[in-house]
This record gives structure tokens, C-alpha cells and sequence, in this order.
């Protein structure tokens, strides 16, 4: 329902963009790339463990006297974001929008520790509205919707023959958002900051490690992502 109707209002807005194109004859294309800051709930917590070993986390620790996980959702990644907008008026256009975000950490499962590389690919579009003044700064906003690939890999720490897993999913994924470009010539303005609200939402999905452990894992929506980002705009 929510593709729906972002695929609606997309072609709700080609349309006042092709009746306001007679008054702007010169469509325009932005290119903006970035450095980008990704605050994600991609570490997975006790809640997001439907089952290990046939066991819920209830029952694990029950057992053993300690959680099987620790209960910190976010990760923090860092990398770039890549944009294409192409504008049909002077206010209106379509925008292609790329960010991958990497980050190593650490997790504990159970009573060992691991290395977990994490690692968050956005690919996304949908309609862009800027809001030109006779200054140097102008304003956008964007709906964006398509897909984010998460990957996960686990490797037990300290070990000669270590457990490895890997966890990996491709998720629906929107960005509501916008920011601020600072006109620095003709051609180049520097984007100040771009604030965008970025959830996923996932499917359940199941995890064999190569010792053979199995890990059922629920597809909860990752609901409080957000990414911040800042870079050159070219015109």
C-alpha cells in the first residue's frame, strides 16, 4: 500500500511538472555526491530472535543464567551517498539515489565474542521539490522509495577454527527527507546538510552458521533509521 502510493504521487507530479514545463524551457540535471552518516537498528537484539538451537532467547537464558545477546540495536556507519536528479521544471524532477554505510563492531552471542562486519546498500527514487530564492541557498525536500541490502558477517573472535555466519537480506526501504545547497558558483553549490528518515522493512529469515547452528530471526521493520549527509552538488 505504501509503494502504491508513492508510485500515485510520483505520477501526480510528472504531470503538473510536463503543464509547468512551458514556462521553464530548461530542465536541468543536479549530480550530487557525498560523504554520509548512517545512525541504523541493525544489530540485532534478544527481541529479534525468534529461535537458536531451537531455543528462544527466554529459554536460553533461563538455562544458562545469561541473555543470549545484548540488547543495543543501533550501529553507526559511515560512507558515501551518490544523487541524480533530473529536474522537468524549475521546482519539480525526479531523483536516483545511492548510499552504501560500513561499519565493524563487535557482538557477543551468548558467552563469545565475535567480529561483525555490517554493511547497508540504499537504492532508491522517486519525486524531488526545490525551492529556489534570489539568494545563495535553496531548499529541497524529497519522497523516495526502492530497496536496501543489509549484510552481516560474524566471525568468532580469538579462535583457530572460528564460527563464522552470514546474515544477509534485501529489504523494501523509503527516505523522507531533505536539506540545504549553498551556491558557490554557476555550476557548484556545496550541500550544507541532507536529513533524511530512512526505515526498512524486512521478512522473517533464517541464519546457518558453518559450525551448523540454526538461527531463526524475526523480519522486524528497522523503523528509526536515519542518515545525515553533506558533499558537493554539480550542475
Amino acid at each position: 500500500m505504501q509503494l502504491q502510493r508513492v508510485v500515485i504521487l510520483t505520477l501526480l507530479i510528472f504531470v503538473c511538472a510536463e503543464l509547468g514545463q512551458a514556462q521553464d524551457n530548461e530542465p536541468k540535471v543536479e549530480v550530487f555526491v557525498g560523504f554520509s552518516a548512517l545512525a541504523a537498528q541493525n544489530a540485532l537484539t534478544n527481541k529479534d530472535i525468534r529461535t537458536f538451537e531451537g531455543l528462544t532467547p527466554a529459554q536460553i537464558k533461563a538455562l544458562t543464567g545469561f541473555d543470549l545477546l545484548d540488547n543495543e540495536r543501533y550501529i553507526p556507519g559511515y560512507g558515501i551517498e551518490a544523487n541524480v536528479t533530473r529536474y522537468f521544471s524549475k521546482h519539480v524532477g525526479l531523483s536516483f539515489d545511492f548510499s552504501g554505510h560500513r561499519r565493524k563492531a563487535n557482538a557477543r552471542i551468548g558467552d563469545t565474542l565475535f567480529k561483525a562486519d555490517h554493511s547497508i546498500y540504499y537504492f532508491l527514487a522517486g519525486p524531488r521539490a526545490r525551492f529556489l530564492s534570489s539568494h545563495r541557498a535553496s531548499v529541497f525536500v524529497h519522497a523516495l522509495a526502492g530497496a536496501a541490502r543489509t549484510n552481516v558477517s560474524y566471525r568468532e573472535d580469538g579462535a583457530t577454527d572460528p564460527v563464522t555466519a552470514h546474515d544477509n537480506s534485501t529489504r523494501f526501504a523509503m527516505s523522507f527527507g531533505g536539506g540545504v545547497d549553498l551556491r558557490i558558483s554557476k555550476r557548484i553549490s556545496a550541500r550544507v546538510f541532507q536529513l533524511d528518515y530512512v526505515p526498512m522493512l524486512g521478512k522473517d529469515r533464517r541464519v546457518i552458521a558453518s559450525d551448523g547452528t540454526v538461527v531463526d530471526i524475526n523480519g522486524r521493520a528497522q523503523q528509526g533509521n536515519f542518515r545525515f549527509s553533506a558533499g558537493i552538488v554539480f550542475r
